[in-house]
């Protein structure tokens, strides 16, 4: 049995209460715009890096604005013990996300977690109030996600990885996890394929789950003769 366990969040949805992203392009863009975008990605006529790169140009805010709205996002409070669990029994923790590193980096920090490896998209603030994304993980053999999420995974090959999340560019690193957490759009879907998963709504069964396998965890692994 694999004793070694390695972590995956998604972000949006899944650390927090609804999907912030899509909170974010809707109060800050002038238009309506996004909706017809978000739409065509969610049909498979539209690539999730094109989706996201004409959501994220079209708004209008300020770094500063932004950043202030960011400090008042909460995250599931189970996830500060997740890490916590997870530094103790020298557990690596990542984030896997189509959302950005400095808005995560952000309502990380506001919810006093730093030091977390995260794997997200890019975002460069221009004057006044005009954002530039970056997609430093696109894939275009994963085009339901600008972030090829399950690329990250393979380098944890050796460890029994966990996946929790939500959404539809979830399925590919659901897929590649070994556990697997679900809801939403995430669930609906693995459901459809017949794959087995753990539903959620907070993250307390992600941490009953990793408390069961402290035990296990501390159990010489066994050596062949």
């Amino acid at each position: 049995m694999q004793h070694r366990l390695a972590l995956f969040f998604d972000f949006d949805n899944t650390l927090t209460d609804g999907d912030l992203l899509d909170q974010l392009i809707e109060a800050y863009s002038p238009n309506e715009a996004w909706r017809d975008w978000e739409h065509a990605w969610a049909t498979g006529h539209l690539a999730a890096r094109e989706c996201l790169r004409l959501q994220v140009e079209n708004m209008r805010v300020s770094r500063a604005t932004l950043f202030e709205h960011l400090a008042h996002v909460r995250i599931d409070p189970v996830f500060p013990t997740i890490v916590e669990w997870a530094r103790a029994h020298q557990v690596p923790v990542n984030i896997v996300s189509d959302s950005f590193l400095p808005l995560i980096t952000q309502v990380l920090g506001a919810n006093g977690i730093e030091g977390m490896r995260i794997f997200a998209n890019d975002l460069a603030f221009v004057a006044p109030d005009r954002l530039v994304p970056g997609f430093p993980y696109c894939d275009p053999a994963f085009e339901r996600s600008a972030n090829a999420k399950a690329r990250h995974l393979a380098a944890f090959r050796g460890h029994r990885i966990v996946f929790a999340g939500d959404g539809h560019s979830d399925l590919d690193a659901a897929l590649a996890a070994d556990v697997v957490f679900a809801k939403a759009t995430l669930a609906r879907e693995l459901d459809e394929r017949g794959v087995s998963f753990y539903p959620f709504e907070t993250l307390d069964p992600v941490l009953a789950f990793l408390e069961t396998m402290s035990a296990a965890m501390a159990e010489p692994v066994p050596t062949k003769p």
